[in-house]
Formats: C-alpha cells, sequence, structure tokens
C-alpha cells in the first residue's frame, strides 16, 4: 500500500466517522415526527415548538441541521420548508428512509457500539446494549417492530424482481408459502405475475395484525392466507414452494437445521425450499457487504452468514437435498433443496 492509498483510506474512514451526525439528525426527525408537521405546509421554528412539545430555540438549531443535509430549507420569512428528499422521511412515503433511520440508529447503533461484548463472550451484543432480546424488542405492541417490518415490506416491493425471477414458473394454482420473513411483501409481485397462484405468510401474530393491512391496501387479502405460528416450532403443510427469505442467517447452525427440519417434514414430494440469502465469499474484498451481514448477524441475532459449502452442509444435516445454487441479482443466491424423495 502506497501512501496516497493510505491517506484516502483515512480520508474515506474519517468521513465515516462523522457520519453519526447526519445519522442521529435522522433519526431525531423521525422520532419526533418533524417531517410529517413540515408536510403540511412551511413553519417557523415557534409554531412547530407549540405544535410538538419541543423548544423553540434549540429546534431552530436543528433544523438548520437539517437544511445543511437538504431534507428542508431555511426561507427568508423564518419558516422552515420540507423538500421533496424530506418528504421520504414522512409516513406513508414509499421510501423505507425513515424507517432505516428508525432500525438503523434506534435498534442497531448500540450493539454494535457494544461488539466488544460479542468478542468478550461469544453472544449477541444486543441483549448486552438494549436490555431486550430481538424477539422482546419487536413483539407485540412495539414501535421498534414495526419499523423493522415496514423497512423489509417497502424493500421488497421497491425491489421485487429478485425473489419472483428466482422463484421461476410456477404451475397452475401454486400455493408459495412465506416462512417466518416478516409480511412477506414480495409475494405481491409474485402474485400479480402468476394470476392462479396463492399466497401463504407464516409469522408470528403482530406480523400478520400488519402483514393483512398491507395486503389489504394492495387488493390482494383473496389470495392470500395468514397463518400464526414460529419457524422454529413447526411450519404449515398444503404449500407447493417455501421460502425462507434472510430467515436462516437470523440463526445459529442449531436453530438453522431446526428450521429445515420443519420445512422437510411439512414439505411434499413435489415441494421445492427456497432459501434466499447472501453466501460468504471466499475472501473479505471478494463481497464486503456478506462481511458486514454476517458481523451484524453476530452482533443483533448471534446468527451468521454462511458459505455455499457450510449451506449445503446445513441442508445435508436436516435430510434435504441441496437441488441448485443461483445468484440472484441482488447480491443474494437462490439456494433450492428438496426432499430426498422428490418427485419434481
Amino acid at each position: 500500500m502506497d501512501e496516497r492509498e493510505q491517506r484516502e483510506i483515512e480520508a474515506h474512514l474519517k468521513e465515516k466517522i462523522a457520519a453519526y451526525h447526519e445519522a442521529a439528525l435522522l433519526f431525531t426527525a423521525v422520532t419526533s415526527g418533524l417531517p410529517d408537521l413540515l408536510k403540511a405546509e412551511p413553519r417557523t421554528p415557534e409554531a412547530l415548538a407549540w405544535e410538538s412539545g419541543l423548544q423553540a430555540g434549540p429546534l431552530r438549531r436543528f433544523l438548520r441541521g437539517l437544511a445543511t443535509m437538504r431534507l428542508c430549507e431555511e426561507r427568508e420569512d423564518g419558516r422552515f420548508a420540507l423538500t421533496p428528499a424530506g418528504e421520504a422521511l414522512t409516513h406513508g412515503h414509499p421510501s423505507n428512509l425513515g424507517e432505516k433511520a428508525f432500525v438503523a440508529v434506534g435498534q442497531y447503533w448500540m450493539p454494535w457500539m457494544s461488539l466488544s461484548y460479542t468478542l468478550r463472550t461469544g453472544k449477541p451484543s444486543f441483549p448486552f446494549a438494549l436490555n431486550k432480546n430481538v424477539a422482546d424488542w419487536r413483539g407485540r405492541n412495539a414501535d421498534e417492530g414495526r419499523f423493522f417490518f415496514r423497512y423489509l415490506a417497502k424493500e421488497e416491493l421497491a425491489n421485487p424482481g429478485a425473489v419472483t425471477d428466482a422463484i421461476g414458473d410456477l404451475g397452475e394454482g401454486a400455493a408459495i408459502a412465506s416462512l417466518g420473513g416478516g409480511y412477506g411483501a414480495w409475494l405481491a409481485d409474485v402474485l400479480n405475475r402468476h394470476p392462479t397462484a396463492q399466497g401463504i405468510v407464516f409469522d408470528a401474530p403482530p406480523v400478520l395484525d400488519d402483514a393483512k393491512r398491507l395486503f389489504e391496501a394492495l387488493d390482494l387479502t383473496d389470495r392470500i392466507s395468514l397463518v400464526a405460528g414460529d419457524v422454529l416450532e413447526d411450519v404449515p403443510e398444503g404449500a407447493d414452494v417455501y421460502v425462507l427469505k434472510g430467515v436462516l442467517q437470523q440463526h445459529d447452525d442449531s436453530a438453522a437445521r431446526t428450521v429445515l427440519e420443519n420445512c422437510r417434514a411439512a414439505m411434499g414430494p413435489k415441494a421445492r425450499l427456497l432459501i434466499l440469502e447472501r453466501l460468504m465469499p471466499e475472501t473479505a474484498l471478494d463481497d464486503p457487504a456478506a462481511i458486514m451481514l454476517d458481523l451484524h448477524m453476530m452482533a443483533i441475532t448471534g446468527g451468521k452468514a454462511r458459505t455455499k459449502a457450510e449451506m449445503e452442509a446445513l441442508i445435508a444435516d436436516a435430510g434435504l437435498t441441496l437441488a441448485a445454487v443461483v445468484p440472484t441479482k441482488d447480491g443474494t443466491s437462490l439456494i433450492e433443496a428438496r426432499r430426498p424423495d422428490s418427485n419434481p
């Protein structure tokens, strides 16, 4: 590494370190509801303070910080107006920027700051940093859970093609199940492309409550069945295609094997199991995003990203047969597994 490259790396890292300023501003704006208040009409800090219960002086300084990020603009008459970029933070906007700010800063910042705990103990730092495990943090009536699953749903609605393309052709009247993957918003694209297909969303009751509202808004409730359960306990029978999207990476090998065993028990001879996850590369620089995902799972859930060989071994240990591994356009891989007695 020469001196120029060293300076470039240091400059890049300094920029990343200072990024906490803007991350904190985004998080505070979202949790204070300021984008929604400004969306209605431009307001002075005094008017915003009266509506939000905040202090006008600090609020003016805060809004000027948002202005440097081009999320709002300060007008000559002293009012602040929301910009189109700022509208992406408002409730109901198709962008998931607001949800990402809430989840990444509110849920993930402290566990990542506490990675030394994981290095000392081998345990995820999330419970240590937040005094709750992930299941409790995202449980019933928890805003954290709603923001997290809304974030995932918006991501899937905005980028639907990878899952649909990976699934390929479906037979007439096929049933396709999203297992433990939140709202299963990606099912909307599958159902729209396959008019006779039926969808199943299998997850915890609090998740299904919001999933129902999502599919009502998409006018797909007559083609979706909502089934409450936990992939670590069982999986509903009767589907032609089962999909684990980003699920196994949340678990250690023992729990991931249990999930796969439950899938095998539910699958008929013709059923397919599709696992969509980012696989670990041979070397870190081959796919830095996969490395960061692996670290994220280590800190948050105690799970991990796996190499192709590790995934194949896990599938075999669960009594399934690996049928195919196909890269998708979003950087994940489609891993198809079948029962040993499969009859395609």
